[in-house]
């Protein structure tokens, strides 16, 4: 069955058995340093719960690693510090919890979100990871908050009468969060001391395709008069697939600009990202046709480092992960500040969950106003189900959650020297406030374990 927005949804089993991941390689990898998701061709080792997830790339570096060197590489990232690795020797030097194994294909937002609530595996491109049934999570940069639903077991509970009594049987955290950096290569560039500067309206003109020269006098006055380049075209790079990366960025666009920026926002269209026919959302992003594109963060970052004068949106970590420049934005009070995890961590003092459904929390920083924040940020989220048929998967979602997202962290044991705060920041990501963080807890532990429980 098909998942469409704002329809309801066929979800087939939650039940939790054995996941085969198929092999891809990350270019520059060597055999012993590849991500969890990438190498997981073999059963989780015996008496190990294989607990397997899929979604957003922005949060590849973090679940599971890429690269080949610290702090990039698999081994300390969250997956593999918490759980047991694959293998195991990809542990900082031991697992927090050695019950499970956390298992992650980084797929995009769209086509993991498919795959969770229709239990269907994502499509994916050529030496890409993907993952085999029951996929018991989804990671996303664009919160769900409409009238999805999961109908069947177990999740959807008929009353005596036989009226289901789940009507959003899914729970949504936020976990992290990243800011979106305009990357750019600076081949043929003359890059002042302390990076490319944009104000507001020149980076709003980039990507609304009204300025395409570096040498656009706006650019020069951006920058004390300096001369970026005397004549090199800008060539702008964006997402083609079904990307939170373009939500958050059109939406930043859309709120800080309202009709100046005519070009809509990135909504998802889940049912396009699983390769089923369905018109366009009214929120879509519409490129300037001369725009280059690529699939995945990833892919961006690439075209970006092999085309003189490029300039595309990335996540934090992407950007971190690729070693790529980055502009220094004007945010609204009119500050121009580096993206850094601090910069994106002060743009969500303050955030208040926005979602009025008990089960999930949903953050809105679309424009930051701190002087002191970076003006382009989203949070990622993780979905889990209300129920699931294995208390294994359930305690390991929990114990995993209450690690991650502890306040302070929740200590290792004496083997595990890792603090989550610490592996996020060294990747390119920002903590989210304490008390955000408490609030997902309370959420996780409250919902997720076999038992379903009707909304409060």
């Amino acid at each position: 069955m098909a998942f469409y927005p704002n329809r309801q949804l066929t979800y087939l089993a939650s039940s939790i058995s054995v996941l085969a991941i198929a092999t891809g390689l990350v270019v520059g990898q060597s055999a012993t340093q590849k991500s969890l998701a990438q190498t997981s061709t073999t059963p989780a080792p015996a008496g190990v719960t294989s607990i397997n997830g899929a979604g957003a790339s922005t949060v590849n570096t973090l679940f599971v690693g890429t690269g080949t060197t610290s702090p990039f590489a698999p081994k300390g990232s969250w997956f593999n510090a918490y759980g047991v690795g694959n293998p195991s020797s990809l542990n900082p030097p031991g697992s927090i919890n050695p019950t499970v194994t956390f298992r992650y294909a980084s797929v995009g937002s769209g086509v993991g979100l498919t795959a969770f609530f229709n239990q269907t595996v994502p499509p994916v491109p050529p030496n890409t990871a993907t993952i085999n049934l029951p996929v018991s999570f989804a990671a996303s940069d664009d919160p769900v908050s409409g009238t999805e639903r999961v109908t069947g077991s177990p999740n959807d509970v008929p009353t005596p009468a036989g009226t289901p009594q789940n009507p959003v049987p899914y729970i949504q955290v936020p976990v992290i969060s990243v800011g979106i950096a305009l990357a750019y290569n600076p081949s043929g560039l003359n890059v002042p001391a302390g990076g490319i500067k944009l104000s507001r309206a020149t980076y709003l003109g980039i990507l609304n395709g009204t300025i395409t020269n570096w040498n656009d006098p706006k650019i020069k006055a951006d920058n004390g008069g300096a001369i970026i380049s005397v004549n090199k075209p800008i060539v702008v790079v964006r997402r083609s697939d079904d990307s939170g990366t373009t939500f958050a960025l059109s939406s930043h666009l859309k709120a800080a600009f309202g009709v100046a920026w005519n070009r809509g926002v990135g909504k998802k269209s889940i049912a396009q990202a699983g390769g089923i026919p369905n018109p366009l959302p009214a929120d879509t992003v519409v490129w300037p046709a001369n725009f280059q594109s690529a699939s995945g963060g990833g892919g961006v970052a690439t075209k970006i480092k092999t085309t003189a004068g490029a300039i595309g949106y990335v996540d934090s970590a992407t950007r971190l992960a690729n070693s790529l420049q980055a502009v220094v934005l004007q945010n609204k009070a009119g500050t121009y500040n580096p993206i850094s995890p601090t910069t994106i961590s002060n743009a969500f003092v303050g955030a208040t969950d926005q979602d009025t459904n008990a089960r999930r929390i949903k953050l809105v920083v679309t424009d930051p106003t701190a002087a002191n924040a970076y003006p382009i940020v989203t949070a990622t989220y993780i979905l889990f189900y209300d129920k699931y048929a294995d208390v294994k998967v359930a305690n390991g979602i929990k114990g995993f959650i209450n690690w991650a997202l502890g306040v302070p962290p929740v200590p290792a044991p004496a083997n595990v020297t890792t603090n989550p705060n610490n592996i996020a920041i060294d990747r390119g990501y920002a903590p989210l406030p304490d008390t955000i963080k408490n609030q997902a807890r309370t959420l996780v532990n409250t919902y997720v374990d076999t038992v379903f429980k009707p909304a409060p």
